[in-house]
């Protein structure tokens, strides 16, 4: 597909600040750069699935405990001690959700950094205690600051997949731990996000 025509249109067009990353890999080489550059759309292309599999397993499991232990309306209702930070994202997707929403409509709506708060250190004596350590390892074997160290680490590489930045050097470890966080809530969601998964198959690819 690739010429040395457009190749130096592509280097105008992505930027050569974007670039930076791909030709210190390549050895400012303009050619192989770009094809680095395309491995790594490849790469987080398949990693969309995968990170779509651990944000909504979070988000239904955080919630399904919670709802056990503060009720169905639990973002709502008054009944939890949320930070003031986690109460403006409750009230902007409450707010995005428009007249008439459903319990079920805001859990959708929150984002994903939303659901990983819940498991930071100021809600250890709290939320974690009354209710979170169930969702997480068997009889809530996973302590606190191991899923909330791995779950901002995958929010972090999130981002970076959803800003188009260079992965390719992470990805393949953080799909690892994608696929070992989703089984730490459920392994059986574990074993068909995995098998949906088309990374592994994209990264051996040259």
């Amino acid at each position: 597909m690739r010429t040395p025509a457009i190749n130096a249109k592509l280097e105008r067009t992505l930027s050569r600040e974007r670039l930076t990353k791909y030709l210190a890999e390549s050895g400012n080489d303009l050619n192989a750069s770009l094809s680095l550059y395309e491995r790594n759309t490849r790469l987080s292309e398949a990693m969309y699935s995968p990170l779509q599999s651990l944000e909504v397993c979070l988000r239904n499991s955080i919630s399904h405990e919670m709802r056990l232990a503060y009720g169905a309306d639990w973002l709502t209702n008054g009944n939890v001690p949320f930070a003031a930070n986690a109460q403006r994202m409750i009230t902007d997707a409450a707010a995005e959700c428009g007249h008439g929403y459903t319990p079920s409509d805001l859990v959708a709506e929150l984002k994903f950094s939303f659901w990983v708060g819940l498991t930071g250190p100021g809600y250890d004596a709290t939320l974690w205690r009354s209710a979170l350590y169930k969702a997480f390892g068997a009889q809530g074997s996973k302590k606190r600051a191991r899923v909330n160290g791995r779950l901002n680490a995958l929010r972090r590489f999130r981002n970076r997949v959803a800003h188009h930045e260079p992965v390719f050097g992470t990805a393949n470890q953080l799909h690892v731990e994608c696929i070992e966080t989703i089984g730490w809530m459920c392994p059986d969601t574990q074993a068909w996000a995995s098998h949906h998964s088309r990374f592994i198959a994209v990264y051996a690819e040259p």
